[in-house]
């Protein structure tokens, strides 16, 4: 797996010129700094909550991007299975969500580290175990998402890029560019149905010691990563059996 890993790492990226490498690994930077700037050009530079924009866009997106991305799956084609005639379909996926889950945190801590060093204070967590929490979270339910995305695209092909197309969207409705708490009804409940708005005003809550987050939900957070985890083992273990 180790081995898997590492290997896989270095050559995803391979069929794309460096430059375009580079941009489709630090995407989710690129993305905070354009919303933020975004934000700045609209409302100007005071942010939705805490010190800065840059900040409270960055403790939002990193969070659901660790889901989009870990959430795809994988597809093992025929041509790789040969490559790696030891290694399980399972070893795939979980060798994949791994390279993402790295991947992500090595951005995390670059960027958040870049933001202390740059004089934004709290970009260093004040508790870090909330954002240790949010991130298992996220994990849990990305994995679950990973086994149904896996097997349906084992159906399906083209499945990984619709689902790609689709999740999109998705980020307009976790909070992830809001305070969910300060949002007005009935946008405020519609957030608080998406269990990853709940990840993010837990990770949020890492960071500001503050964060109104009312509307946070452990139980319901837990049941959604307990059952994603359910249907997703239920969906490929029915798959292996085909």
């Amino acid at each position: 797996m180790t081995a898997l890993i590492v290997r896989d790492f270095w050559v995803r990226f391979r069929n794309y010129h460096p430059a375009l490498g580079v941009i489709l690994f630090i995407e989710p930077v690129i993305l905070v700094v354009m919303i933020a700037g975004l934000r700045i050009y609209l409302f100007g530079k005071e942010p939705p909550f805490g010190p800065s924009v840059l900040l409270f866009m960055g403790t939002g997106v990193f969070p659901f991007y660790i889901f989009r991305r870990c959430a795809r799956g994988i597809r093992s084609q025929k041509s790789r299975a040969k490559e790696y005639y030891f290694v399980k379909p399972f070893d795939f996926l979980l060798s994949r969500f791994f390279i993402h889950q790295i991947q992500n945190f090595m951005l995390m801590a670059l960027f958040f580290s870049s933001l202390y060093v740059y004089g934004i204070r709290e970009a260093m967590p004040w508790a870090p175990e909330n954002c240790l929490l949010s991130l298992t979270a996220v994990g849990f339910l990305a994995f679950g998402m990973a086994l149904v995305n896996s097997t349906i695209q084992s159906y399906f092909p083209g499945w990984g890029r619709i689902y790609g197309f689709l999740s999109r969207p998705m980020m307009m409705f976790s909070g992830a560019f809001k305070t969910v708490d300060l949002t007005p009804e009935p946008v405020r409940t519609i957030y608080s149905w998406n269990p990853l708005s709940h990840v993010i005003e837990l990770f949020r809550v890492g960071f500001y010691p503050n964060y109104p987050h009312a509307s946070f939900d452990a139980v319901y957070l837990t049941k959604w990563c307990a059952g994603m985890i359910f249907v997703g083992i239920l969906f490929y273990t029915n798959k292996a059996k085909d």
